[in-house]
């Protein structure tokens, strides 16, 4: 079938956002890419794409600039567009986040979207960096030629996707709702390890985790498991006058989900994670597939535009 125009746009702040728009269009003439900066240009396209690279840069850079992490939040939750978050743009993607960046010293700065616990810098540092087989996307939902992944229905349906993971991070847990696409088994390197290991030790003993500004309150209930309750400090887009003040008087429990860290290995430490998922229209990715030589994820993720568009 011929395939209707559509604008996929890149969020460009830093990171691998050319090698995704080279990706996007030689799927097909009729799709272009926009390179995200501003809030005007998001009316411009039909989804969007964070990169990978250095989250916390990302962080710092939106924030600094006027609207636009504010025009991001309501473009992700409110416009029912499609939006991919690959590695770093997972990250952005996530309601939780632990093993945040040393130099943030109120959180990390996320977009939120997907109700998924992601663990920074898991699999290691840029020079631990590697592939390796992971679950292959699914069928798209609109098919067009040129595609790929519609090609055959048995051709490759199985088969895996090479996945590249640079300083990536990896999600620990996902709450209902959100579809899981992907897991594998690894070890956490050094650093992230003795992130989990603390936090395993507060789930433990009841303590709260303190991060991202949010007071995260653990504790174990009577019946077994773990509720986590999430106390904000202070209403979206208020100012906070004195921030240790204000996290003594706030006590308000806005929402309580259980949560449940993947087992280790007692020998060798490895856990099964998961690196890919979808919550409607949002896709979260832990690899970088505009790496790989294999289009399977940006096809899928194009489908998924395109259907957006046809039942808009």
């Amino acid at each position: 079938m011929t395939t209707p125009s559509i604008t996929i746009g890149v969020l460009a702040l830093q990171g691998a956002f050319e090698e995704h728009q080279r990706c996007i269009e030689s799927i097909s003439p009729s799709i272009t890419t926009l390179q995200i900066r501003t809030p005007s240009q998001l009316s411009q396209i039909d989804g969007i794409i964070f990169p990978g690279g250095e989250s916390t840069a990302m962080g710092l850079i939106g924030d600094a600039t006027t609207g636009l992490w504010g025009a991001l939040r309501t473009f992700v939750r409110e416009s029912g567009k499609p939006t991919w978050g690959t590695c770093a743009g997972m990250i952005l993607l996530a309601e939780r986040c632990v093993g945040t960046s040393a130099v943030i010293t109120k959180g990390q700065s996320l977009i939120g979207g997907v109700d998924i616990l992601v663990c920074r810098n898991y699999f290691g540092s840029q020079i631990s960096s590697f592939e390796m087989d992971t679950p292959a996307p699914p069928r798209p939902e609109v098919c067009v030629d040129g595609m790929t992944s519609c090609s055959s229905a048995e051709e490759g349906e199985n088969a895996s996707f090479p996945g590249v993971f640079i300083r990536a991070p990896a999600i620990l847990t996902a709450g209902a709702g959100v579809e899981v696409l992907g897991k594998v088994v690894a070890a956490p390197c050094r650093a992230a390890a003795v992130v989990l290991r603390e936090l395993e030790r507060k789930i433990e003993a009841g303590e709260d985790v303190i991060q991202m500004g949010v007071v995260d309150a653990l504790e174990r209930k009577a019946g077994g498991g773990i509720r986590y309750a999430d106390v904000r400090l202070h209403k979206e887009g208020e100012q906070t006058a004195n921030y240790e003040e204000e996290k003594k008087e706030v006590n308000v429990v806005q929402e309580r989900i259980n949560i449940d860290l993947p087992g280790a290995s007692d020998e060798t430490n490895a856990r099964e994670v998961i690196c890919a998922v979808k919550k409607g229209n949002i896709l979260c990715t832990a690899f970088h597939p505009e790496i790989a030589d294999d289009l399977r994820w940006h096809e899928y993720f194009v489908g998924m535009v395109l259907a957006s568009k046809q039942s808009a």
